[in-house]
């Protein structure tokens, strides 16, 4: 009986050893990035000095009150513009933009001027399969105006991200990961 007994346990242990192991494996869900800082490069086309305009939350969420500075572009120009991310509750900084560059699938920026801001945005570098991306664009300004210009990075999850062309800043198929909203001054 104590064999039996033995044997039967023996069993079991084998069982779930070879059930467990033979378990599928599941793809993790892709970690929210921790995003503190963002950064807008401005590089006038035909010349002039490059401009620099942020939004800082360097302790993360919560906590300190950020800090964010307007955009104010010169009239009826043309600027290259490219965004940074950075991670600064690391030390040191990490630059989130490079992870979102390798994981280009799954992400997208939307660049939205408010009505009368005299500021258009196209020219978004696009992922591999020819999708916008948005760490580089080109905004071009018109006459002297004040508005509001958003800038939100949505992530898309799934295996493969289900991202398309024709997805809306609100797609129900993304999250956001980052969204700021800069005043913004032509003049």
């Amino acid at each position: 009986m104590k064999k039996q007994l033995a044997n039967s346990a023996i069993a079991i242990f084998i069982i779930s050893v070879l059930f467990t192991s033979c378990k599928k494996d599941v793809m993790e869900e892709n970690e929210e990035e921790v995003i503190t800082t963002m950064k807008l490069t401005f590089v006038p086309i035909g010349g002039g000095a490059n401009l620099e305009f942020s939004f800082d939350d360097p302790d993360g969420p919560g906590g300190s009150v950020p800090t964010q500075q307007a955009i104010v572009l010169a009239a009826s120009k043309t600027y290259n513009v490219t965004v940074q991310l950075l991670n600064k509750t690391a030390s040191p900084a990490e630059d989130i933009t490079d992870e979102v560059e390798a994981e280009s699938n799954a992400h997208r920026f939307y660049y939205t001027p408010s009505a009368g801001s005299n500021i258009s945005v196209a020219g978004l570098n696009n992922d591999a399969v020819g999708i916008p991306l948005g760490i580089t664009s080109v905004w071009t300004t018109g006459a002297a105006a004040t508005g509001k210009l958003k800038v939100t990075l949505r992530h898309y999850p799934g295996n493969p991200p289900d991202k398309a062309n024709a997805d809306a800043v609100d797609s129900p198929k993304s999250g956001t990961d980052i969204e700021v909203e800069f005043d913004t001054t032509v003049q």
